[in-house]
């Protein structure tokens, strides 16, 4: 370079292009989420929904309801209440945009910790499902998929 000018030459410009291209190569795949793990996600943070309502039933010696909307479904958010009361705080839920829920329409868990009746609710993702399952007798909540 002459003396008193400025600006960047060829080779410094190309270096930081590289350095910029490595670094988007490196970043961008952990920005992006992948599906499996927004459905694997929602399914634990149902699943953990779903514990609460049984704690609150063996707590409050009452029937506690998580109720999925809407009626019919595919479902979208959801909700827990005591049998015949307001929602709790923080109710209803509404599941991230991309995650659907199907099954039974609500659960019931009763005073001694089980539920009124079993069932499964399957998340999905673009392609990726995941489902939670209650079992009646005992309550018994599990997440099973991906």
């Amino acid at each position: 370079m002459r003396t008193g000018e400025s600006g960047f030459s060829l080779i410094e410009a190309l270096a930081v292009a590289a350095v910029v291209v490595v670094l988007v190569v490196v970043a961008v795949p952990r920005l992006v989420v992948p599906e499996t793990l927004q459905a694997r996600a929602q399914a634990r943070q149902l699943a953990a929904d779903l514990r609460l309502a049984q704690r609150l039933a063996i707590t409050r010696r009452a029937d506690v309801v998580l109720e999925f909307s809407p009626l019919g479904g595919p479902y979208v958010t959801y909700t827990i209440r005591q049998a015949g009361g307001p929602d709790e705080p923080d109710y209803p839920k509404s599941l991230p945009t991309g995650v659907t829920a199907t099954g039974p329409q609500q659960f019931t868990f009763q005073p001694t910790g089980g539920a009124a009746s079993g069932g499964t609710v399957t998340l999905t993702a673009g392609s990726t499902a995941v489902t939670v399952q209650v079992t009646a007798a005992t309550g018994r909540v599990t997440v099973v998929g991906p």
